[in-house]
């Protein structure tokens, strides 16, 4: 007869990353445990629920129906777990030896982690963060406690989520500066004639730039699609190709000597949202972590540029180019 739980709960730990990563090597890393001793709890797991719950699969391994039924119901019963654990706990960053999930894209590692890395090193040296990509599934992560906060656009924020809104970007067109369209201005027609890249965070096609080229009847070549945003700036750099993104991909871009003109297309501003869920809104931990958040928002909206080559995005000239400052 089956037993209610088995005697080691830890195993039901790891059956919840495994149900979520599907690959054994990747769930032990993120359990912090070798490949091995994965596989053994994996056994484990298999002999007490006398089901296989992992079948082979590519590129992934697949979920058994009886894992399936498994998942959700597990994943939400340890978030519970942690938030009955964690209630009422002071938090002390000093001392605090907690894990935080953000979802988001690779331009939250490259813009937020570089201003909270040095933070963490000062305020709390043992607290790590750990950034996943945002898929369609980031509101049940989030219901579920496996992740604390999310990076999405405005649209996708659920009604009954919290949201701290970030602050919103223009979209920019970049290009390498010897670009044969750089020395004359940006038309829509010569927009149309250049080859593009899209960027696509979760692989599907179109964007709101296609969008608003379709609602005018046109359409543009799309000659290379990426999934990153830190990508472009090499594909950019090395070809005659132009891409049109959020201001932000221009800054990082500044060692590469891109020039980003004004879209001739009316793109309306880029609007984000930090989310999560109503459970952990008063949760001590997560209240610091909204509030590192919160500074970081403002003081990056007060530093200026600190290298003399540095894209403003707010100085355009009567052209539409936005060069650097000075």
């Amino acid at each position: 007869m089956l037993e209610a739980l088995p005697d080691d709960l830890n195993l039901l730990l790891a059956l919840d990353v495994l149900l979520r990563e599907r690959h054994v090597t990747r769930a032990a890393k993120r359990l912090g445990i070798t490949q091995s001793a994965a596989s053994q709890r994996l056994g484990r797991l298999r002999e007490f629920f006398g089901d296989a719950l992992l079948a082979p699969g590519r590129p992934l391994l697949a979920l058994t129906p009886r894992a399936e039924a498994l998942a959700d119901p597990l994943a939400q019963a340890l978030a519970s777990l942690r938030a009955a654990v964690q209630a009422g706990a002071p938090f002390d960053p000093a001392t605090s030896e907690r894990r935080f999930v953000l979802l988001g894209n690779d331009l939250l590692e490259a813009v937020a982690l570089p201003r909270l890395l040095p933070m963490l090193a000062r305020e709390a040296p043992y607290v790590t963060v750990q950034v996943d990509r945002a898929d369609a599934d980031f509101v049940r992560r989030l219901e579920r406690g496996t992740a604390d906060l999310a990076f999405v656009p405005e649209f996708l924020v659920p009604p009954s989520s919290r949201q701290l809104r970030l602050p919103e970007e223009r979209f920019v067109t970049l290009m390498r500066r010897g670009h044969p369209a750089a020395s004359q201005r940006l038309t829509l027609e010569r927009y149309l004639e250049l080859g593009h890249v899209l960027i696509a965070p979760h692989g599907m096609p179109g964007s709101l730039v296609d969008r608003a080229l379709e609602a005018r009847g046109r359409r543009r070549r799309i000659v290379a699609q990426v999934q990153h945003f830190v990508t472009v700036p090499f594909l950019i750099a090395a070809s005659d190709l132009v891409v049109t993104c959020p201001a932000t991909v221009a800054a990082l871009s500044t060692p590469f000597g891109l020039r980003a003109v004004r879209p001739p297309v009316e793109l309306g501003v880029d609007r984000s949202s930090a989310v999560w869920h109503e459970r952990v809104h008063d949760d001590p931990g997560h209240r610091w972590l909204r509030s590192w958040l919160s500074k970081a928002i403002r003081a990056g909206a007060r530093t200026p540029p600190d290298q003399p080559n540095q894209v403003d995005p707010t100085q355009v000239d009567r052209k539409g180019e936005l060069d650097p400052p000075g």
